[in-house]
C-alpha cells in the first residue's frame, strides 16, 4: 500500500511537523493502529503525534486501500470499543487541509520565545 502522494512529497521536501505535531514512521506505528481498531473497529495508517498528549492523526484505510482522508484522534487507550464520543476525533479531506485545520492552528498557540528557543536548540 503506497502513502498518499501528498505525505511523500512533504516527506522528500523533509517536512517533519510543526511543534506541537511530529511525524512519526507510518511502518513502525502498529500499536497506534491496533489501539485505534480496538477502540473504533475502522483502520488507519499514522503518520503524525502531537507531543504532548495521546492525539495522532492518520490516512483512512478502506478495503485495504489508503485514502487521502486524513483523521486525527484522541485515544482513550482502554482497548476496547467505546461508545460515541469516544474516542474523539475530526476528519480532513487530505492532509493540505489537515495543516489547515488542526496543525496551524495547534501551532499558532504554542509560538513563544521559550518555544523558539527550544527549537533552535535542538537543531544544533
Amino acid at each position: 500500500m503506497k502513502l498518499p502522494i501528498a505525505y511523500r512529497w512533504l516527506k522528500a521536501h523533509n517536512f517533519e511537523g510543526l511543534r506541537p505535531w511530529n511525524f512519526i514512521d507510518p511502518l513502525n506505528s502498529d500499536n497506534l493502529r491496533k489501539e485505534y481498531k480496538l477502540e473504533t473497529g475502522k483502520d488507519i495508517i499514522p503518520f503524525a503525534r502531537r507531543q504532548d498528549n495521546d492525539t495522532f492523526a492518520g490516512f483512512e484505510i478502506v478495503n485495504d486501500e489508503i485514502r487521502d482522508i486524513v483523521i486525527t484522534v484522541h485515544l482513550t487507550w482502554s482497548s476496547k470499543m467505546e461508545p460515541d464520543p469516544f474516542p474523539s476525533s475530526e476528519i480532513s479531506k487530505d492532509i493540505f487541509k489537515w495543516l489547515e485545520e488542526i496543525v496551524f492552528p495547534d501551532t499558532k498557540e504554542w509560538i513563544d520565545e521559550e518555544e523558539l528557543r527550544d527549537v533552535l536548540d535542538s537543531e544544533n
